[in-house]
């Protein structure tokens, strides 16, 4: 057995592993929200269990066990993502903040029961593989965008753009899972049908999306909607226009001014704060006003779903929000 706060590491490398390239040590502080010193630390002990394979100067990278310990973790998490999205209907953020915690209280058995009352399936709801009881990865052949001709089709698997880029898309309804049909194909850019909307991609963008490709029936179950008449035509200009869009919108929900009212985007944090956070509804997509700041900045006391929430600010420091009312100060 290894406790919660190791398993979440050695899940974090999995995920952030790169054709099995070591995982530098300041991108899992950057990702996990930890100091570096406390990440040093920690995949020092991993190393210690062989779980992980230290390198200094370049990272680390899981052993054999750990990849299978990591896998296993990932299995759990991504079953429960699909129950609580397909069975119980939560948006997929929502579903992702509470497989998180599921992940770790889940016996092995009770994975194999749920993953066969799923009917096994192999990917989560945005396309990312579910490994299977063995903690193998499901061998996934996958398509180019832009080796597709005119009259082709497939399902989203994979978008290998920074993290600005994928959210524009997604926002214009190309994620993992989306259907796509190519309608024309050109030189330098093609025209696709993404589940509901009508979009022009360029080239460049194009050689970055990856597709599952299915027959022409499969294909028709998953995409039912109507056409949109409406086309965008996208391209890297677009998205560097989204993250500046993005920088100015966002903030700390420390940072959320009286009058303004935010929606959660994120929520980081860690232990028991963060379960306290989101048991008291403080997830994804919830939207959140200040009610009163102490004398000295600290706590702060924030109106959610109709009930107040008090936080230190330094709790309020690791929640994203973005502002959808009022004026964002300087």
């Amino acid at each position: 057995m290894i406790s919660e706060s190791m398993q979440m590491y050695l899940v974090t490398i999995a995920r952030e592993q790169n054709n099995r390239q070591p995982v530098p040590l300041s991108e899992l502080a950057q990702v996990l929200s930890i100091s570096a010193v406390s990440v040093n630390e920690m995949c020092r002990k991993l190393q210690d269990s062989s779980l992980v394979q230290y390198q200094p100067y370049k990272g680390v990278s899981l052993t054999e066990e750990g990849d299978q310990l990591a896998s296993m973790i990932l299995r759990k998490h991504r079953l429960w993502e699909v129950f609580l999205v397909e069975k119980l209907g939560l948006a997929y953020e929502q579903a992702h903040e509470v497989a998180c915690e599921l992940e770790h209280a889940t016996p092995n058995l009770l994975a194999d029961h749920l993953d066969r009352f799923l009917e096994f399936p192999s990917t989560n709801p945005i396309g990312r593989p579910i490994p299977t009881s063995e903690s193998k990865i499901p061998e996934r052949n996958f398509l180019s965008l832009s080796r597709l001709s005119a009259g082709q089709s497939g399902i989203v698997a994979q978008v290998d753009l920074p993290e600005a880029a994928q959210s524009y898309l997604e926002d214009h309804g190309l994620r993992p899972g989306t259907p796509i049909l190519v309608q024309a194909a050109f030189n330098n850019s093609c025209l696709v049908k993404a589940g509901q909307q009508t979009l022009s991609l360029d080239s460049d963008l194009m050689s970055h999306i990856f597709l599952t490709i299915q027959s022409d029936t499969e294909f028709q179950k998953q995409s039912t909607q109507p056409d949109s008449h409406q086309s965008n035509f996208i391209n890297k200009e677009n998205f560097m226009q989204a993250e500046k869009q993005t920088t100015v919108k966002q903030i700390p929900l420390s940072e959320l001014k009286k009058g303004q009212l935010g929606v959660v985007v994120h929520v980081g944090g860690k232990g028991a704060a963060r379960r306290r956070m989101l048991d008291m509804g403080l997830v994804t997509g919830s939207e959140v006003s200040v009610i009163r700041i102490a004398p000295l900045g600290d706590p702060i006391e924030f109106s959610l779903k109709g009930y107040s929430l008090s936080l230190r600010k330094s709790e309020a420091e690791t929640v994203q929000v973005e502002i959808t009312q009022g004026e964002q100060s300087d």
